[in-house]
């Protein structure tokens, strides 16, 4: 980046006007000023407030994309087809690479089954148990029950015999082991029954529902996979880079393209600090390149950054420019004019010219040959001349040297 410069817009003729004013200066120094007593009119020298001087900033900068975004994939995979190639025009959501999806396919089909098994086990759970298997059920309890009450009274016939001493101890525990057993098993079947018919509880039903919603999400993160297969342009632009070929192995965050939006460009410039505050949001900047030197370019200020770069020291700022001719590149240099917002109003006068009254300042301009005395607001530049920021229009005739003697409505010869 060249070093930026401040351009005066004081060129020779100023200079040359600078001068003769001294000169005039010098001849009116013997009469205190230049209103001189004539036979008629005072007579007075004047200067145009139309030469006014104005700041501009010449700076240069570097073209850059209005958008520039690296293209990645999200899923891993081989590349089976690429569709475009560098300097290829696209579309937002353009299709730039297709991976191979049999794998992903699988894994919708997979959690396609899974989610449908568990939605027909929440079906069958809130319809509840059919009658017949109700049936089946009481036919079973009942069944159970016989074999317990049979249980029982072998129990009671084996304890009879273990006293008179005809079967063994061993016997004994046997059916005391039978009796447990019918029992539990009964007590088994009564339970099944009784939620059979009660139905399931609430909280059933919730988890079944959590699973079904489980696997419904596994389908969609499957499908969504599937749909990664194919790698889109987010933006429309150029295809500025491309970095992967059929075959090769495509992953998650590895760039595989560059598309760049050059239909509008930003111009970066770098401003010194001293410089910065000069420069205002919407400001008119005209740029020109050697690359195109017959074409002067415009644009508009967009940024300027708050805070510096910290390795130069200077403040970024950014200007839009249109590029719907596509003659602007990426890293082209422009050197710009950039119309400040210090002076831009403000007009140079000889600090001879102001008169003081009372806290106000006026000066005199001349109409028709008449010195009309007007009220202006006014900044220091240095020594020998001031601003005008208010009161006064450009191409006004002012009167160098009033002097004290000159009032509102006199009437003057301009020499």
């Amino acid at each position: 980046m060249k070093k930026i410069t401040m351009k005066k817009h004081q060129n020779i003729a100023m200079y040359a006007a600078v001068l003769s004013l001294s000169v005039l200066f010098a001849g009116c120094s013997a009469d205190n000023g230049t209103v001189g007593q004539a036979v008629g009119n005072p007579v007075v020298q004047v200067i145009k407030a139309g030469n006014l001087t104005g700041n501009q900033l010449m700076i240069s900068g570097k073209v850059t994309p209005n958008q520039e975004v690296q293209v990645v994939s999200k899923v891993a995979g081989r590349v089976s087809t690429v569709s475009v190639d560098e300097g290829s025009i696209v579309k937002a959501g353009d299709a730039l690479v297709k991976l191979e999806a049999d794998d992903y396919n699988q894994q919708v089909i997979q959690a396609r089954a899974a989610l449908a098994s568990a939605r027909a086990k929440l079906a069958d759970t809130k319809a509840g148990t059919r009658s017949e298997e109700i049936q089946r059920q009481k036919s079973g309890l009942e069944s159970s029950k016989a074999a317990y009450d049979n249980a029982q009274k072998t129990l009671e016939r084996t304890k009879s015999l273990f006293t008179s001493g005809a079967v063994s101890q061993t016997d004994l525990e046997k059916a005391q082991l039978a009796l447990e057993q019918a029992k539990s098993g009964y007590e088994q079947l009564q339970a099944q029954l009784q939620l059979s018919e009660n139905g399931p509880t609430g909280n059933t039903i919730q988890a079944l529902q959590a699973e079904v919603d489980r696997l419904n999400s596994s389908v969609q993160l499957a499908e969504i996979s599937v749909n990664n297969t194919t790698v889109k342009s987010p933006i429309a632009g150029i295809v500025a880079k491309r970095s992967i070929d059929p075959g090769e192995l495509a992953t998650p965050g590895a760039p595989l393209f560059t598309v760049v939006d050059m239909k509008t460009v930003q111009v970066q410039f770098s401003v010194n600090q001293d410089q910065i505050n000069l420069i205002q949001p919407g400001a008119t900047v005209e740029m020109k390149t050697n690359s195109i030197p017959d074409k002067t370019f415009k644009g508009t200020v967009i940024f300027i950054s708050p805070i510096s770069d910290a390795g130069t020291n200077t403040f970024p700022v950014k200007v839009k420019v249109d590029n719907a001719q596509g003659l602007l590149r990426s890293g082209m240099i422009m050197d710009a004019t950039i119309g400040t917002s210090a002076n831009a109003t403000r007009i140079e006068v000889p600090t001879s010219s102001l008169v003081k009254d009372s806290d106000k300042t006026y000066l005199y301009t001349v109409t028709d040959g008449v010195a009309h005395r007007v009220e202006v607001k006014t900044e220091d530049k240095d020594a020998n001349w001031s601003y005008v920021t208010n009161g006064l229009d450009q191409a006004s005739q002012v009167i160098v040297n009033p002097g004290s003697q000159l009032k509102d409505g006199d009437k003057v010869t301009v020499k």
